[in-house]
Parts: structure tokens; C-alpha cells; sequence
């Protein structure tokens, strides 16, 4: 692709509503890469899918933080376009909760991660409006990673999202995204999906489809809460989840960085506990 002989296709890995992502070798590097290339399919089935694979591009090249998925190269093969991202090797976060809820402390981290992760997109005018588990990305080394962003919006391009239109995976949209307000929903959309991320990954309990607004209201309090008192789940942590989860985007987080900020000081207090229990435990023992 690119060139003639730049990247030597291996197998696919999976395909989705813009495009197929292939394993590849990129031939002059000698190493791995994971290549999306925009599907005939998508450019028959969305009239702007061309546009939209060019906006992924051009979000995408802005992009650079330890917890996102880096883009290596673009370009256009055969007259499609296409570009090359770095291989991450691991499991996604959908794959993980088949085999059933993880533990609390771990998924905090990992929400802090995406929080601050999130942060950064945000400060740079970018919305990414599809947090959903196979979107998240887990590498050998258990460090969390956001992926594609299909359906991201940027400042520079607000034409891509008709008034009306959801955008976003039902089951971990905002209220303003399922109801059609996608085209102007800022960070605190995002914010609410990684709550309701955050919950099913502890929980285990996978939000259904809203069939309805009305569906959506208290949707967190009827689908999750009773199950994360079940868990013995801190009320502190239950009561983050509930405030990035609400109805009313302004009664969310106004930002992720203070989300990710107060996920810090229940990790530390939680932390603090453990030291002070392992303490006594030692004392009782020496006694």
C-alpha cells in the first residue's frame, strides 16, 4: 500500500462501518502494523464516508499521548485511502469482559487513564462520541489504550454530522447523542459514556438499548447502582459514577481532567487504607 511495496498485507483483523483493518507489514521498517483501509462497501453505503475516513486522518495525526493509539502513515492505494497505526497487541476491553467483571481497583486505573487521556483530546477540540469496550484496547503490558475515532468530531469540521442524527453506539451514547444532538455535544458526552463504561466493566452488566429518552433517565441508578452496592462497591466510587452519568450533561463533570482528578484521590485514599491495614495486621502479629 502506499507505494507499491510498502506494506505487505498479512490478515485481516476486522472490519467495521468505515473500513477493514488489516495486519501488515510495513516492508522498509521490517515491522508490524495494523493498516484501516476505507471499504468499497462504506463509500456505497455513506455518501461522505470519504470525508469521514479523511477527518479520522486528520484527527488522528494530531494526536499524541501514551494512552491513544498512534497513527504512523497515510495515503491511498488503488485510489482508496488508508492509514497505518501502531500494532497494539493485546485484548480489547470487550474481549476481557467476556470472561466476566474486573476487579474495581483495576478498572479506576484504567478510567483515570481514559480520563486524562480524554483530557487531552478534548483541550484539542475533539469529541470522540464512540467509548464503548471494543474501543479500548489493553496491550501485553495491561496499559489501557483509546482506539478509533471514526466518529470523532473536530472543531474544524462540523458539516459530517446532520442535526437529528445519532451517532455513537446506543448502549454507551449520552442522552444528547441518542437523541439527535450529536452534530454539538461537547467532552461531557464522553465523559458520560466512560462512566457508564467504567460501571459495566466493574458490574459486569451490559447497558441495554434505550428504546426511549425516557429509557435513559436514571438509567445508571436502574441498571447499575444496586449491583454495585451488591459488590460492596465504596459509595465514594459509586457516587463518581452517578455524577458522570447523569441525565443533564451540566450536572456532569465540566471536564475530564476533573473526573480523572477525583478518580486519583479514591485511588490514593484506597491506597492509604491498604498501608494502614497491612500496618496494624503487623502490629497484631508482632503483639
Amino acid at each position: 500500500m502506499g507505494t507499491r511495496y510498502h506494506y505487505k498485507l498479512i490478515e485481516e483483523l476486522g472490519r467495521g462501518s468505515a473500513g477493514v483493518i488489516y495486519l501488515a507489514l510495513d516492508v522498509p521498517k521490517q515491522s508490524l502494523v495494523a493498516l484501516k483501509v476505507l471499504s468499497q462497501e462504506a463509500v456505497d453505503r455513506h455518501p461522505n464516508a470519504v470525508a469521514r475516513f479523511a477527518r479520522e486522518v486528520r484527527i488522528l495525526s494530531r494526536l499524541r499521548h501514551p494512552n491513544l493509539v498512534a497513527i504512523d502513515r497515510c495515503g491511498r492505494s488503488g485510489g482508496r485511502p488508508y492509514f497505518a497505526m501502531e500494532l497494539i497487541e493485546g485484548k480489547s476491553l470487550a474481549s476481557v469482559l467476556q470472561d466476566g467483571p474486573v476487579a474495581m481497583r483495576t478498572v479506576l486505573k484504567w478510567t483515570e487513564k481514559l480520563a486524562r487521556a480524554l483530557d487531552y483530546v478534548h483541550r484539542r477540540g475533539i469529541v470522540h462520541r464512540d467509548l464503548k469496550p471494543s474501543n479500548v484496547l489493553l496491550d501485553k503490558e495491561g496499559e489501557v489504550r483509546l482506539a478509533d475515532f471514526g466518529l470523532a468530531r473536530d472543531e474544524e469540521d462540523l458539516r459530517l454530522t446532520a442535526s437529528g442524527v445519532a451517532v455513537g453506539t446506543l448502549r454507551y451514547a449520552s442522552p444528547e447523542q441518542a437523541g439527535g444532538d450529536s452534530h454539538k455535544v461537547d467532552g461531557r458526552a464522553d465523559i458520560y459514556s466512560l462512566g457508564l463504561l467504567a460501571a459495566t466493566a466493574i458490574t459486569g452488566i451490559v447497558p441495554k438499548v434505550p428504546e426511549s429518552m425516557e429509557d435513559l433517565k436514571a438509567r445508571f441508578e436502574r441498571e447499575h447502582e444496586r449491583a454495585l452496592i451488591r459488590l460492596l462497591v465504596p459509595e465514594a466510587v459509586i457516587e463518581v459514577l452517578r455524577r458522570a452519568t447523569r441525565y443533564d450533561p451540566k450536572k456532569r463533570y465540566k471536564s475530564a481532567r476533573d473526573l480523572a482528578g477525583e478518580v486519583r484521590e479514591l485511588l490514593d485514599e484506597m491506597g492509604s487504607h491498604e498501608k494502614l491495614a497491612a500496618v496494624g495486621s503487623a502490629k497484631a502479629a508482632a503483639g
